[in-house]
């Protein structure tokens, strides 16, 4: 017989990190620390549905924040070259 995280119909919290990653928990554990409970709970399909709609970028968020800032310093950078750059 299934259990624990196996179990389809046993009731599940969705939990969160920092980094903006999703989990399913198993309702009534303890919280690891550095994840925080999104309050959404339920039976296994419920919480897997919920994380599939919200969790749409798997990146962690550091990640996409460095892509964000690497992206407008990359962007700015050519701005200035073409900008310096004399036309033909």
């Amino acid at each position: 017989m299934a259990g624990g995280f196996d179990d389809e119909n046993g009731k599940f919290r969705v939990l969160v990190n920092e980094e903006e990653q999703y989990s399913l928990w198993l309702d009534g554990m303890e919280i690891p620390r550095g994840w925080t409970d999104t309050g959404v709970a339920g039976d296994k399909k419920t919480c897997l549905d919920y994380v599939g709609k919200v969790w749409t970028d798997m990146r962690p968020k550091s990640l996409r924040v460095w892509m964000e800032e690497h992206a407008k310093k990359t962007a700015a950078a050519a701005e200035s070259t073409a900008a310096a750059t004399p036309e033909a």
